[in-house]
């Protein structure tokens, strides 16, 4: 009889995992956002048919541990854990010991995320072409295409990031005709000592221990895991789900600022407890939002897709093989809106907003991408983090995708300076200024005597702002307003392997992708082939020290660049091959980064 539980393959004297070597630490910083985006990409599709929206449910259910499957091989894991890491690791060793207390409670939260009028995952039980062995057994492998949503496998890894335990369990029921149920455990943490010759491997699986198989036969678990017979579709759970009291509010605003449009055009619908999101509701919702969250831009795009003053612009481009394509740009003029631009792909998701317009008008817009192949274009211009289209990852034409986007963005210009009032004067009123200046006009003379008792209408302040290349003198960083976490002994800085050729590095610059979620990204122009160490350090106003990096991307490759305290790489460059990297670092305030070869 097969043997059900947790189980760990061995590294059998080979690679061990440490905490931080899977992706899951790249979406650390902000996991309920993250696991939002990620998970509602996956079930839209999924969709069965454009004649139904792919819905999903997001529901957070405290069980008794008793009614969760294999719940005490959980325990002994983490108890096995702990042991291994006492003394060794404290980061590490805290992480099991949290686990482990965490799992001597009553009860365990959960955050069931179920999806409806979908496929379920596809051809249970085996390796070639499934859905579900994808989702469970492998790593940065995908299968989409065109206007599929995701490109590189990497945003399964969100929801572990919600998970205390970083721990999922997973549930199908699909139309096939055999093998169409299916439940398996993942859990990515470090590998630990069980005993054995030689410790286990980081990521562990519950199910048929031989061969990490999945259960196919369900009528043992708990109904909270399992569905009713014709009800296909996916359950994700977040086992030991790490959600603060705003969790729905930061789903639901997610939900409709990267879904906005699929949920309008009858695409999508998602609930989230109580609260049901859908093209009728849709408007009630971003009133919601805006009492929450004023600083939300989801009123703005909102009405740019639905207020009858917008305008409508098509973009018309053509595909490599000549045909002509479009785009479909939606403006809106006025409001206290921020002058940027939203940019949505085919399926309804939104990758990234376009700002810096020269303009003394406010406005907002939403361009989507409507052509099948523009789609797949796109869609493979992204960088794993789906927030940039970059057209040197478009390996089949970069030149292809280049022109591309620099033609979108030269219309781009020219259709917001279109919806620009014609300036009918040539002068411009500065307030402050109308005491310290003269008005001239026909009737005077060309000389007045200045009025210099202008007290009552003054400029308050001009602020010059330098932006020195010189490194600041390092300080220790003022008292914050929370605890800072204790400190670990400094690591020594790696330093690249023998033999090889240190690249040069001519430029390296660094911007904010995402203040919020502590997402920054590094550009790097090599002059010369060859490995680099990059040392990245946070600069304030009045301080500079260590960044603390949760995870590093190399954005061309999708691929994790190890991390050493402040210090990424090696990292192997290209001659004049322009590289980027997207960080995250666990502290979201918003700071400029020095970075420097080292």
């Amino acid at each position: 009889m097969d043997q059900i539980g947790w189980e760990f393959p061995s590294t059998n004297g080979g690679k061990e995992d440490g905490l931080n070597d899977s992706g899951i630490s790249y979406f650390q910083a902000n996991p309920i956002k993250s696991l939002t985006r990620e998970v509602i990409q996956d079930s839209l599709d999924a969709r069965v048919s454009v004649e139904k929206p792919a819905i999903v449910k997001f529901v957070n259910k405290h069980l008794y541990k008793q009614e969760i499957p294999g719940i005490d091989g959980l325990n002994k894991i983490f108890e096995l854990a702990t042991k291994s890491y006492e003394g060794v690791s404290n980061e590490t060793y805290d992480f099991f010991k949290k686990g482990y207390k965490a799992l001597q409670k009553e009860t365990i939260s959960v955050l069931a995320i179920r999806d409806y009028n979908t496929t379920g995952l596809t051809k249970v039980g085996k390796t070639k072409n499934s859905h579900f062995h994808r989702l469970t057994k492998t790593t940065g492998d995908t299968a989409k295409t065109g206007t599929s949503n995701g490109s590189y496998g990497i945003g399964k890894h969100a929801p572990f990031a919600a998970s205390i335990f970083r721990t999922m369990l997973y549930a199908t029921l699909n139309s096939e005709s055999e093998n169409n149920k299916g439940f398996q455990g993942v859990i990515k943490i470090a590998s630990f000592d069980r005993g054995e010759e030689y410790p286990t491997q980081g990521t562990g699986f519950y199910g048929i221990k031989g061969g990490f198989r999945p259960l196919t036969d369900l009528s043992g678990l708990h109904p909270f895991f399992t569905r009713e017979s014709g009800d296909y579709g996916t359950d994700k759970f977040i086992l030991g789900f790490e959600g603060n009291n705003n969790w729905m509010n930061t789903v639901i605003e997610e939900t409709v600022s990267n879904y906005m449009w699929a949920i309008i055009n009858g695409s999508l619908e998602v609930l989230v407890e109580k609260t049901i999101i859908n093209k009728e509701t849709l408007e009630k919702v971003v009133e919601q939002i805006k009492e929450f969250n004023p600083k939300s831009s989801c009123l703005e795009f909102y009405l740019t897709l639905t207020s009858q003053e917008a305008t409508i612009k098509l973009f018309d481009y053509p595909t490599e093989d000549g045909q002509i394509e479009t785009m479909k740009l939606f403006l809106l003029s006025g409001g206290d809106f921020n002058n940027r631009v939203s940019f949505i792909r085919g399926t309804g998701m939104k990758i990234y907003e376009k700002g810096h317009f020269r303009t003394p008008i406010t406005f907002a817009g939403s361009l989507i991408v409507e052509g099948k192949n523009l789609n797949e274009v796109v869609r493979k211009m992204e960088p794993p983090t789906h927030d940039d289209w970059e057209p040197g990852l478009y390996k089949k034409n970069p030149k292809y995708a280049k022109d591309l986007k620099k033609s979108l963005y030269k219309w781009l210009n020219e259709k917001v300076r279109e919806i620009t009032p014609k300036v009918e004067q040539d002068s411009l009123e500065i307030p402050g200024l109308a005491n310290i200046l003269p008005s001239l006009n026909q009737e005077e003379e060309p000389t007045q005597e200045i009025d210099t008792n202008f007290n009552d209408e003054k400029i308050e302040s001009i602020v010059i702002v330098t932006n020195s290349m010189i490194k600041r003198e390092r300080k220790q960083r003022p008292k914050l307003l929370r605890e800072p976490r204790p400190t670990r002994p400094p690591n020594p800085k790696p330093e690249p392997k023998d033999k090889t050729t240190k690249a040069k590095i001519s430029t390296l610059r660094a911007f904010c992708l995402d203040g919020e979620q502590g997402q920054y990204r590094l550009v790097i122009n090599p002059v010369r082939s060859g490995e680099a160490l990059i040392e990245v350090n946070l600069v304030g106003e009045s301080v500079t020290e260590n960044a603390k990096i949760y995870g590093a991307i190399l954005d061309q490759t999708g691929e994790y660049i190890g991390v050493n305290g402040n210090v990424l790489g090696p990292v192997n460059l290209s001659s004049d091959v322009k590289t980027t990297i997207t960080l995250t670092l666990d502290n979201v305030t918003r700071y400029s980064l020095e970075v420097v070869s080292i």
